[in-house]
C-alpha cells in the first residue's frame, strides 16, 4: 500500500477503539488550497481527534492528534491569530522578570 493511502486510511477509524468515524461527527475547521484541518469525534467512545491533511510535492501527508477540545472549542481556537515573535518575546520577558 502506498504511504499516502496508508496515512489517509488511518484517519477513517478511531485510534482508541478502532470504530469507523461517522460523517455526521466530522467537521472541517479550516481549509486552504493544499491543506485541510478536521475535528473528528468517535460516536462509539466519544474521543476526539484533530486531523491535519496537507498536499505537497511529495504527495498527501496526514497527522492525527488526540484532543480534549470540543468542536466549538476547536473552531474558536482556529479563529484566533497565530502566535508571532512579539508574543513569544513578551512571554519570555514576563517569565524572566518574576
Amino acid at each position: 500500500m502506498r504511504e499516502q493511502e496508508y496515512n489517509l486510511k488511518n484517519l477513517t477509524k478511531c485510534p482508541l477503539c478502532k470504530a469507523k468515524y461517522d460523517n455526521s461527527q466530522t467537521f472541517v475547521l479550516e481549509e486552504g488550497s493544499s491543506r485541510t484541518i478536521f475535528h473528528l469525534t468517535c460516536s462509539k467512545c466519544q474521543s476526539a481527534v484533530l486531523a491535519f491533511i496537507t498536499e505537497g510535492k511529495q504527495g498527501v501527508v496526514s497527522l492525527g492528534m488526540a484532543t480534549d477540545l470540543s468542536v466549538q472549542e476547536a473552531r474558536e481556537m482556529f479563529k484566533k491569530n497565530p502566535v508571532n515573535k512579539e508574543d513569544v518575546l513578551e512571554v519570555y520577558k514576563y517569565l524572566n522578570n518574576k
